[in-house]
């Protein structure tokens, strides 16, 4: 209890140092998620780790019908070879296509947000940035606030984490990524520009817009519940709080199917939730600990026909956030989970799998196979030096460097083509190619060595 009760304490003293403060806000209410109402605390131990995926069902996830997923994909097998077809399921904008990869010549049907790359033009996809103040409770007092818009509590850095969100590189197109080629634009849209160069058209572009949202939500967590726990140790060696994966999605949920939060009345645009310093844990067990953001899809809120699509990303502040320091290092840094998500949401929107014999992909640090086009997943267990991205800003309050994580393109799933292609971005080192030897392109001989980074990985055989 000694441990826990140091904790309470930094937290208590932090809160009163800032509790007074409450900032001017855009949204006509603050409306509280149900709090649970029964549980018993959770006493965790050990080290945490930054989103192993013991708890990759969680990352990605698929709420659909086994018919919608099978619409979904026999419609993607419909696009001509080479070629894609728009989507028409109520959903975000979409393209199809498919491909055909490795020895066993398995097709692999995709959907990726956007419309398509040969006919060009710029699609937009509307995005709701939705504000998640993260209230912690100890037998019914509460005793810190994380609050990412800075209503309750003031910024722990120059700006609210919304406000940072707001003008970061998912949104800003004015950094120009070095490739080559050279890519001036949002993060994504230089990413998708890149993986589609051989076959888009010179204007085409997918970028997210921002669509104002009517509400700030706050979730109220309580420890007597179970709804949070501690761990050791942030950067300083102080406990940190973790929250129970289940409550905090029941949050997400309540919140992405509440009839009056989202802007408009069909299911075209993504809700993005944004936390404050928010990590996840499962099942009493902090070996699954910690994941700091998902997407997901399901029957749509206002159409059940059609598909809705949301993403949550937590923010950790670059400054001690009540009390606390960000203990996974630059991994959850600002905008380095939203990063990763967004992406993902954009090349893999419903979370799809698929029924043919698709070899694996093994990830870049060599401890993790899977079957679909999560791009974020591909790097994020490789060493920092490969994973993150940093991106130098000047936004409404002053100069700002953001945290990205470098995400997989389509050459890296597709594995075509074998030589000179672009595997990752905007750093293109992290999973480059070696050089093949002789008759590396015959099944058994020898595996593909792929990767310039730290965590060099391989694929086959089969290929």
């Amino acid at each position: 209890m000694r441990k826990l009760l140091c904790l309470l304490t930094l937290l208590a003293l932090a809160f009163a140092a800032v509790g007074a403060f409450a900032a001017t806000h855009k949204y006509t209410s603050v409306k509280k998620v149900p709090a649970t109402k029964s549980g018993s605390p959770i006493k965790l131990t050990g080290k945490p780790q930054f989103d192993p995926h013991t708890m990759a069902q969680f990352k990605a996830q698929n709420h659909l019908s086994y018919a919608m997923n099978q619409k979904i994909q026999q419609a993607a097998g419909k696009a001509p070879k080479n070629g894609y077809i728009n989507g028409t399921i109520d959903t975000i904008p979409y393209f199809n296509s498919w491909f055909i990869t490795g020895e066993r010549n398995s097709i692999y049907p995709y959907s990726m947000a956007g419309h398509s790359p040969s006919a060009g033009g710029t699609t937009t996809v509307p995005t709701e940035i939705i504000p998640l103040i993260t209230v912690l409770y100890y037998y019914g007092t509460p005793i810190a606030y994380f609050d990412p818009y800075g209503y309750y509590v003031a910024p722990a850095d120059q700006d609210s984490d919304v406000n940072l969100v707001a003008q970061s590189p998912l949104y800003d197109a004015t950094t120009t990524y070095p490739g080559p080629p050279p890519q001036t634009g949002q993060i994504v849209d230089t990413a998708q520009r890149t993986a589609f160069r051989a076959t888009r058209t010179a204007n085409w572009h997918v970028d997210l817009s921002q669509v104002p949202g009517p509400i700030l939500w706050e979730q109220d967590l309580e420890y007597a519940n179970g709804d949070w726990a501690i761990l050791c140790c942030d950067s300083n060696s102080n406990n940190f709080p973790v929250f129970n994966i289940n409550t905090i999605s029941n949050s997400f949920e309540y919140i992405v199917t509440y009839p009056l939060e989202l802007a408009a009345t069909t299911n075209n645009i993504v809700p993005v939730i944004v936390t404050d310093y928010l990590t996840a844990f499962e099942n009493d067990d902090p070996t699954e600990c910690c994941v700091l953001g998902y997407h997901s899809a399901q029957p749509g809120t206002y159409d059940p026909n059609g598909v809705l699509v949301f993403a949550w990303g937590t923010y950790i502040p670059h400054n001690p956030d009540q009390g606390v320091t960000n203990p996974f290092g630059q991994f959850g840094s600002d905008t380095m989970v939203l990063s990763h998500e967004i992406a993902e949401t954009v090349n893999d929107p419903f979370v799809q799998t698929t029924g043919t014999l698709v070899s694996p992909w093994v990830d870049g640090s060599v401890s993790f196979a899977q079957a679909n086009l999560e791009v974020g997943d591909v790097i994020e267990g490789m060493n920092a030096s490969d994973v993150i991205y940093n991106v130098p800003l000047t936004t409404t309050t002053g100069p700002y460097t953001y945290t990205l994580q470098n995400t997989a393109l389509l050459e890296w799933f597709t594995r075509n083509p074998l030589s000179g292609g672009i595997y990752s971005w905007p750093n293109e080192n992290t999973l480059g190619q070696a050089v093949h030897g002789a008759n590396c392109n015959a099944p058994g001989v020898c595996s593909w060595l792929y990767g310039q980074g730290s965590g060099a990985f391989y694929f086959g055989p089969p290929y």
